[in-house]
């Protein structure tokens, strides 16, 4: 899920940026910890966000909101950073090293990271109004966050997707079981696997498979004899299939489908995604305010932000397959037919993080020995 450096200030007309002492009718009331650091963030005049998982639009539309619901003013400034995982936390630990930062918030989904950096004091203390409505949630689904350090504002999980179109596959096609892909020679030379040597993401659902009771080694073996095509990036596998250079990947994301029918409208007439009634490994994209940070009172309030239901909305009709843990939580409408139901579908959690990411070297190791 790599992507290349984005760098993008987004400011909105004065007409939008009115203070308000009081959130608008059925709007997500600010908090007392909220009051406290709006007139901080006022004078800061900005903040930055070193990120991997929003696109342009999703910020474009989410900074309008965040100005106006905290009356930050037409001149305040949102610099939005986006790159791929490995590229962000080297970013995030050479400033932490010298000091030195060009960003407040960091966001990227890699607990090994943010625990590491929590020890070594890297994070400014938070004092959310807003985390205990995700607590419970977070905690159920397997969620890592470790607050006041470090919060999990969204989570995803991996799912299989696939082309019904493409020649060799049947009509009717489903999947909610990994054998409806593992034990169905009908699909060779038609299956996408994941490169987990490439991608945090991908060796974390692996060791979350094999924690809870998955024969992981047994499924690698199963799909090598498919003869799959090693692939990486979810937006390069998804475009393999629209091309039907193969027709389904096991692990990919619903949201990144949507997108693609977005561009290519047609594709809705052949585009499918299911579940695995095994269990889903959901892991946190976590979130801190970096010590040193240039705009801590904007960064921390940047984080209040990315836990209310009107920033979780626009998330949700943007990117799709990135859920929050805020309790009571519905989707809207438009795009609720593309998004899991958490109360059908079962969750996977990581047993601990820390011990999860010590058994990349060796899952690794074994996977390149059926793959390569």
């Amino acid at each position: 899920m790599l992507r290349n450096l984005k760098t993008c200030i987004f400011t909105i007309p004065l007409a939008l940026a009115v203070a308000v002492s009081v959130p608008a009718f059925g709007a997500t009331e600010i908090t007392p910890q909220e009051k406290k650091l709006i007139r901080a963030a006022k004078k800061e005049g900005a903040v930055s966000f070193l990120q991997t998982s929003f696109n342009d639009s999703t910020m474009r539309r989410m900074t309008p909101v965040f100005i106006k619901r905290y009356g930050l003013g037409s001149g305040f400034k949102l610099t939005n950073i986006q790159k791929g995982t490995g590229p962000t936390v080297s970013q995030a630990r050479q400033e932490i090293r010298a000091g030195k930062f060009t960003f407040d918030v960091v966001a990227v989904a890699s607990a090994g990271f943010f625990i590491g950096a929590a020890k070594a004091g890297a994070f400014l203390p938070l004092d959310s109004g807003q985390w205990k409505k995700h607590e419970e949630n977070a905690k159920a689904r397997g969620v890592f966050a470790d607050y006041p350090h470090f919060l999990a504002p969204f989570a995803y999980t991996f799912q299989p997707v696939w082309n019904s179109g493409c020649p060799g596959m049947k009509k009717g096609f489903n999947v909610t079981s990994y054998s409806d892909i593992l034990d169905n020679p009908a699909l060779k030379g038609l299956v996408l696997v994941s490169d987990v040597t490439k991608s945090t993401s991908y060796s974390l659902t692996t060791i979350g498979l094999m924690e809870n009771g998955f024969d992981v080694k047994g499924m690698w073996k199963k799909l090598k004899a498919l003869d799959p095509l090693v692939g990486f990036r979810t937006s390069a596998k998804l475009q393999l299939m629209a091309n039907c250079e193969r027709a389904i990947d096991m692990w990919n994301l619903s949201g990144r489908m949507v997108q693609l029918i977005r561009k290519k409208p047609d594709l809705a007439k052949v585009m499918r995604w299911g579940t695995y009634k095994e269990g889903q490994v959901f892991f946190g994209m976590q979130a801190g305010v970096v010590k040193g940070a240039p705009h801590p009172n904007a960064g921390k309030l940047l984080m209040e932000f990315l836990l209310i239901k009107e920033a979780v909305d626009i998330v949700a009709e943007e990117e799709i397959s990135f859920y929050s843990m805020l309790k009571g939580y519905k989707p809207p409408a438009s795009v609720k037919k593309y998004m899991m139901d958490f109360n059908k579908v079962k969750t996977l959690p990581i047993k601990d993080q820390t011990v999860a990411a010590k058994k990349f070297k060796k899952m690794r190791r074994q996977w390149q020995q059926v793959f390569r």
